[in-house]
């Protein structure tokens, strides 16, 4: 088998909307500690540590656009800003893999952000679910037919916003 690559979906308008208000109520923050008074190490501590988040979320949101899910014969491989998921795919539970809606099954929405970035539209990184157990979570679009959970025998599950939610399960399968 040939490496497929899959894509996330791309950000929807309310999770670039999220982005663009956490960077600029970053940046008003910043220029808040610029023209405030105070001693010279904590102000460049300050600026320094503000400079980073505005990198950080600045670069997370650029690659969220470049994020991809490559399948080969051995494994799955999510390339995702700031994480790298590598799952063999025998640690996968492909046969329970399905497209879901949260509308329908509540108890698989992500709720408790253990480790990640969780706005409006977008949340990405380690998760607890509403009903039980955690997942490694790349969601930036939440409507019907995108959203797709691939179980694991980790102890957790994949919940992965794809387009191609359907041929992505089909590869997956196989």
């Amino acid at each position: 088998m040939v490496t497929q690559f899959f894509s996330l979906a791309p950000l929807t308008q309310t999770s670039i909307l999220s982005f663009i208000i956490l960077l600029l109520g970053l940046a008003g923050v910043l220029w808040m500690l610029w023209v405030k008074p105070m001693p010279k190490v904590a102000k460049s501590a300050s600026l320094g540590i503000l400079l980073v988040m505005i990198g950080g979320f600045s670069w997370v949101f650029y690659q969220s656009h470049n994020a991809e899910i490559a399948l080969t014969d051995t494994e799955l491989k999510l390339d995702i800003p700031f994480y790298k998921v590598h799952l063999a795919r025998s640690e996968l539970l492909v046969e329970q893999a399905r497209i879901i809606d949260l509308k329908q099954e509540a108890d698989l929405a992500p709720s408790f952000k253990t480790n990640g970035i969780g706005m409006p539209g977008f949340q990405l990184g380690w998760f607890n679910l509403k009903g039980k157990g955690k997942a490694f979570v790349a969601v930036t679009d939440k409507s019907e037919l995108v959203l797709v959970l691939v179980p694991t025998t980790r102890g957790y599950n994949l919940l992965l916003s794809v387009p191609e939610g359907e041929r992505f399960i089909t590869q997956l399968q196989k």
